[in-house]
């Protein structure tokens, strides 16, 4: 293959030095621009899947209000607070120094790990609750990226997974003590996330997996309540199910909704048929008032969401394995927690059930919106100087030794 011939080869020429600059600023500006147009695409998906959870609470829940002799708009109100304070959140997670998210990751994990341990013991439910539950998932996500980013996101020897798998197993056995069986598919689905991000691989992913399987089993078989529980949901009609009806309601509701739906304050359902309507059920209100179209612009809002907190994720890899694994994590999160409530509502896993990101009226949004911020954050981050050094290295190579790079014959 012919090599391309220099007139002039001498590197620190003025004509090459300018070529290094320009070529090395591209991909900078480029950068910039993708993440700018990300960050817009992600902030109005978060304000336009708050914004219809608000209005989704208030129809949802306006009529309980007046049934109770309270104001139509109590429950709005109080869900207004909460994304008040969601916002508040998300402002300052996108101020505050990164060691700051580093320092919080580990202590907000342990923390978690002792209420889980209290809520056991004392028959309690101070973390294992719908509106407080995400903590715990949030949590576990910042500590194991912070783990595995500070082993280059790269595990060679089984002893470097013996902390982290040790924590993931002892929160999964406290979770199946509560009999929270939603609870703990969705911490195991984010464990696999994080484990797979954090460089551990197939074997290794397959490896917690058996580990946690015999723990998990063993729970499972210490009582025989859970074991009735668990074969009523395998083999329906076997006992009675406490969702039977809200099941069978909320089927109901969706087929009422049709494609269009029946408007917004035009469902029926909510009208004590359903318990719970305004939270982890607000889904077949939904469909009720929204139909099949509505559903779809949702689930579109999501995507997008999903898309470019993933984008953000492979963006950053390289430059900052924390936040690369931060907005991984949490954006499988929230794309698993949405998915897992629709099941749960429709009665397809067993469990307490979790709610409806944004949606759900509760404290829940208020930890969505302080995780939406850290991804916020992470999609405005500009390339560094390392990473513009490295460009620059590349570019300097390819002139040196053009040898090594596909030219053109001449």
């Amino acid at each position: 293959m012919a090599r391309t011939s220099y007139d002039d080869w001498n590197f620190m020429g003025e004509a090459q030095k300018e070529d290094i600059k320009v070529r090395s600023s591209r991909p900078a500006r480029m950068q910039q621009i993708t993440n700018q147009r990300n960050s817009f695409i992600f902030l109005c998906a978060v304000i336009l899947l708050t914004f219809m959870g608000l209005v989704c609470v208030y129809t949802a829940s306006f009529q309980t209000a007046v049934s109770n002799g309270l104001p139509h708009y109590y429950f709005l109100l109080r869900q207004g607070i909460y994304v008040a304070i969601g916002i508040a959140l998300m402002i300052m997670v996108n101020v505050v120094p990164e060691i700051f998210l580093r320092v919080l990751s580990p202590v907000l994990f342990f923390t978690c790990i002792v209420l889980l341990g209290l809520d056991t013991a004392l028959g309690k439910s101070l973390l294992m609750n719908p509106d407080t539950v995400s903590i715990l998932f949030i949590s576990a996500v910042m500590y194991m990226s912070l783990y595995f980013s500070g082993r280059g996101n790269h595990i060679d020897r089984i002893r470097q997974l013996i902390v982290p798998v040790l924590g993931c197993v002892i929160v999964m056995v406290l979770i199946l003590l509560h009999r929270d069986f939603s609870y703990a598919l969705m911490f195991l689905a984010m464990c696999v996330t994080m484990f797979a991000a954090g460089g551990v691989g197939l074997f290794g992913v397959i490896l917690l997996l058996l580990y946690a399987a015999v723990p998990v089993v063993c729970i499972i078989l210490s009582k025989s309540d859970r074991i009735l529980a668990v074969a009523r949901f395998l083999i329906p009609g076997l006992g009675t199910n406490p969702r039977t009806s809200d099941i069978m309601a909320i089927k109901s509701a969706i087929a009422s909704g049709s494609w269009f739906g029946k408007g917004l304050g035009g469902g029926v359902f909510k009208l004590g048929l359903i318990s719970d309507i305004a939270g982890k059920n607000i889904l077949a209100c939904i469909c009720e008032e929204l139909g099949f179209w509505g559903v779809v612009m949702i689930c579109l809002f999501f995507a997008f969401y999903a898309f470019v907190g993933y984008m953000a994720a492979k963006n950053i890899r390289r430059q900052n394995g924390f936040f690369s694994n931060l907005a991984l994590g949490i954006t499988t999160m929230v794309v698993w927690q949405f998915l897992l409530n629709i099941a749960w509502t429709l009665g397809y896993i067993p469990g307490d059930g979790l709610p409806m990101p944004f949606f759900s009226y509760g404290t829940n949004v208020i930890i969505m919106l302080f995780s939406s911020g850290i991804i916020y954050r992470i999609t405005r981050a500009k390339m560094s100087n390392d990473e513009s050094e490295k460009v620059i290295e590349s570019i300097q190579d390819e002139l040196m030794f053009p040898e090594r790079y596909d030219f053109e014959n001449t």
